[in-house]
């Protein structure tokens, strides 16, 4: 899985990649198998409060790709929230994804 962390208008230093990195891949850690990658933008919008926001999109193979965007008022604090939302979206896209073939197959 890979992890790709950038800024947008606002700079993104070693310490929020790091912090982003690890906060991303522990939400998801359970379903990492189904994970390709995971893209995280961070950026300042002065015009609405809270200031920053913070969009993820993860990639996940054949069962597609889930997008989700989170505000707060610091840039860790998007980033956790974004983190929250795509491990509720990505479990329910692998719990959606699971199904038997056939009824035969169970009992």
């Amino acid at each position: 899985m890979r992890i790709n962390v950038s800024g947008a208008d606002t700079a993104v230093t070693d310490e929020k990649r790091a912090y982003a990195e690890y906060r991303f891949f522990t939400s998801i850690a359970a379903h990492v198998a189904r994970v390709r990658a995971v893209d995280v933008v961070v950026r300042r919008d002065g015009a609405k409060c809270p200031p920053f926001l913070c969009t993820v999109t993860i990639d996940l193979g054949p069962s597609g790709r889930i997008k989700t965007q989170a505000r707060a008022v610091h840039p860790i604090a998007a980033m956790d929230r974004a983190a929250d939302r795509a491990a509720w979206l990505v479990a329910r896209r692998v719990r959606a994804d699971f199904r038997l073939k056939s009824p035969a197959f169970s009992s």
